[in-house]
């Protein structure tokens, strides 16, 4: 078994989250422990607390590498298209690939849980508002809204390319008529698109 002396913290940390995204890629949360960490790096449980503050603050670091792989390809897809709705369909897509890509890793991103009394740290939310920060300029020239409707729209249409995510990942898109995960995200993303254009921003978005 390796000793203490053998890595610095900064390593120690690096070893642990990369301990815990490989079980969390093959086998869900549900084979995350401090045990199954300290075993795959060869420290003793107690180990795990001299970097991490409990197992919550290691499935949030974890959470936090994942997002920033997800930015990459998102960012990417946006760029590869001169149109707006070009780029948000590509987004989509972009989206929905990585989660079939790395599904477990994607799911521990909205699945875990902290306790009731504790807020999430300000790095996730840090890098949930950068992946939003993507869609925003393409979704704005789409719909021309703004402020708190530009907001609305991106919850909205963000929430509807999730939950097909989720249909996918569990296998259950035969429910809404088994149609490609690819067709649904294009025709969620252009029909949502001609709605919000055809019946003006704020009536699309429930302002009076």
């Amino acid at each position: 078994m390796a000793r203490r002396s053998e890595h610095t913290r900064e390593q120690l940390g690096e070893l642990i989250l990369g301990a815990a995204e490989q079980l969390i890629a093959e086998n869900g949360m549900a084979g995350l422990s401090a045990r199954a960490i300290a075993k795959a790096i060869g420290y003793t449980p107690g180990t795990i607390y001299l970097v991490f503050a409990n197992l919550d603050d290691v499935i949030l670091h974890v959470n936090a590498r994942t997002l920033d792989r997800l930015f990459a390809p998102i960012e990417k897809a946006v760029a590869g298209d001169d149109t707006p709705t070009g780029q948000l369909v590509r987004a989509a897509r972009a989206y929905v690939e990585f989660a079939r890509a790395h599904p477990n890793l994607w799911r521990a991103c909205f699945e875990h849980r902290l306790p009731s009394e504790q807020t999430g740290p300000d790095y996730i939310d840090m890098r949930i508002q950068r992946l939003i920060a993507l869609i925003m300029p393409p979704l704005a020239a789409a719909s021309r809204a703004e402020g708190a409707h530009l907001n609305a729209a991106a919850q909205a249409l963000w929430s509807g390319v999730h939950g097909i995510c989720i249909l996918s990942l569990t296998n259950k898109l035969h429910l809404v008529g088994g149609q490609a995960t690819e067709h649904l995200t294009d025709d969620l993303v252009i029909h949502y698109l001609t709605g919000l254009a055809a019946r003006g921003v704020g009536t699309s978005l429930g302002s009076g």
